[in-house]
């Protein structure tokens, strides 16, 4: 029987899934700045949902599968049809690939995660987690589909271009590696700031392009910077004693 205590943070799950849905559609109506937003605050809700059933003792492993999806849907699929019709679309055949390498790879990263991590990420991730990919597009095209960059075209033309894209194939075979990162979630506490800078998101626009612009500094180091530092657990230490401990099934995927 399913208790309130599993209910609660399913339907932030529930709801997480419905602002990543709401992106697509946004997407597919021209509406990029919103669809953007609700990348984000698909992710913010997602974020939600594991640090409530932990605080409720609500885990489960239904919860967890059904976190799959929303990761899936707002954080792979979501941001490729956002960026591809932003400006994939005029890419061609280069662009068309380019967006199913976005599924493809975070497919794949979660695949792979649902069957080596028993512990789903809460004592850190091998490979870098899907949501760092989804961030770092949606911000770019918020920024770029802003009022204050809106003509410049960044990301199609110009040195910015060739930034945007070139860090997005990075971060999508980081996404496959095997490279250590670790959990910046995992206390409630720490989950603060960045609901206050997803909120900055919603304000008016000089605000919320230098909210974007944080998101895209933290995104490049967390992919670039913090996998060099020795402090991150080696994870296949961690599974080695994986069948001589019962891993707690939680919400949260990367």
């Amino acid at each position: 029987m399913i208790s309130w205590r599993q209910v609660i943070p399913t339907l932030f799950t529930v709801a997480a899934m419905m602002a990543g849905f709401y992106s697509l559609l946004m997407s597919a109506q021209g509406e990029f700045l919103i669809a953007a937003q609700m990348i984000m605050l698909s992710m913010l809700l997602d974020g939600f949902d594991g640090n409530v059933a932990r605080l409720l003792k609500g885990t489960s492993k239904f919860g967890a599968e059904l976190d799959t999806y929303v990761d899936m849907t707002s954080f792979g699929i979501a941001p490729a049809m956002l960026v591809y019709q932003v400006a994939l679309k005029d890419f061609g055949w280069l662009g068309f690939l380019l967006s199913c390498a976005i599924v493809v790879s975070g497919v794949m990263r979660l695949s792979r995660f649902r069957i080596k991590d028993p512990f789903r990420g809460q004592r850190g991730f091998q490979g870098l987690p899907i949501t760092v990919n989804a961030c770092w597009l949606s911000m770019a095209v918020f920024v770029s589909e802003s009022e204050l960059f809106y003509e410049r075209n960044i990301l199609e033309q110009g040195p910015m271009a060739v930034a945007v894209w070139t860090c997005t194939i990075l971060f999508l075979i980081l996404q496959v590696s095997n490279f250590r990162y670790p959990k910046p979630t995992k206390m409630l506490i720490g989950f603060i700031p960045c609901i206050l800078v997803v909120l900055f998101l919603f304000l008016k626009m000089e605000i919320a392009v230098a909210a974007a612009m944080t998101i895209l500094v933290s995104c490049f180091i967390y992919a670039f910077i913090t996998p060099l530092f020795p402090r991150h657990t080696d994870l296949s230490a961690i599974l080695d004693d994986a069948d001589d401990e019962e891993p707690e099934p939680t919400l949260r995927m990367p």
